[in-house]
């Protein structure tokens, strides 16, 4: 493995945390050789890379500015090592990925598997949250890859199209507010109780513009609660009489078991796209491969050159 000058990695593990004792417990080091490789930069840049304001650690401009070109190398030593493992025959290292929730538990579960069955000694770490945590975690160099429910105006992030998704209404069978068979007027959802994601959720912005489209704000709904997952909405679902937009995808079981139905609505219909996300510019081989891996595998005569 060809490493990284260890200054360099010093700074970027420094310039992460904002905090020299995190950063030399992540590289077990001590935290007097963290400071003597940052004045050792500091020196060769001949400007200083940090500054206190009260308490807070924080970067410079020209810390900033050294972080930016640092994870960029960083990407391509990652993007170094990985080839060479392919010339020698082996795929291996950690890929470390970050989903909505949504995505997390009823998308990438079998796409994971699948991948971990064709490449055994790759390591899989994955975070979940909504889709604002996701690009956090990208930003701050904690996951290689992201997997959100829709697109933010970041841009500093570069989006592709994964998987087609439809958000569909949904109550719990034998709700009496529903006539078996018939649809819904759009301007009957003011009249009914809703329970929603909470905010920051990838599911709630195209809630919002689905809705605005047709003259109704999300500000309208009668949002009687609102919860953090999608596992605990279709819950709360079940012994109540409210309502809730959700993927298909996570209702399957559901509506297999008659436990929830999806209610018509007249002439309005929610589509979304899943999205691959990273950061602009260099992404490494791993979270790569599987982005191709995925994309492969959902759609059908696709080809990927894969290691």
């Amino acid at each position: 493995m060809i490493a990284i000058d260890f200054k360099i990695s010093v700074f970027i593990a420094a310039a992460r945390h904002l905090n020299f004792t995190k950063a030399a417990q992540e590289l077990n080091i001590s935290q007097p050789a963290i400071s003597k490789n940052i004045h050792e930069l500091e020196i060769q840049t001949r400007r200083n890379l940090f500054e206190r304001n009260g308490n807070r650690l924080m970067l410079t401009e020209t810390g900033q500015l050294l972080l930016n070109y640092a994870q960029q190398l960083q990407g391509i030593y990652d993007q170094l090592n990985e080839n060479l493992d392919i010339l020698d025959g082996r795929t291996a290292g950690e890929l470390r990925l970050g989903a909505s929730t949504t995505i997390s538990h009823y998308i990438i579960p079998e796409i994971l598997a699948d991948f971990h069955t064709q490449y055994p000694s790759i390591k899989i770490k994955t975070l979940h949250g909504n889709s604002r945590q996701v690009e956090e975690w990208l930003q701050q160099k904690e996951i290689d890859l992201g997997i959100v429910e829709g697109l933010s105006d970041n841009a500093s992030m570069k989006y592709e199209e994964f998987l087609k998704d439809e958000l569909v209404l949904v109550t719990r069978q034998r709700n009496p507010l529903i006539t078996v068979g018939k649809a819904v007027k759009p301007e009957q959802l003011k009249e009914v109780g809703f329970v929603l994601r909470e905010q920051g959720s990838g599911t709630n912005e195209v809630i919002r513009k689905a809705l605005m489209k047709i003259g109704i704000g999300l500000h309208e709904l009668n949002v009687k609660v609102v919860l953090a997952s999608t596992e605990s909405i279709k819950n709360f679902l079940l012994t109540t009489n409210c309502f809730s937009f959700l993927s298909v995808h996570a209702i399957t079981k559901e509506l297999k078991n008659d436990e929830l139905q999806i209610v018509e609505l007249n002439d309005f219909d929610i589509e979304r796209y899943f999205f691959f996300v990273h950061p602009q510019g260099v992404i490494g081989r791993l979270p790569d491969s599987f982005r191709r891996f995925a994309m492969k595998r959902h759609t059908p005569g696709r080809t990927a050159n894969l290691p």
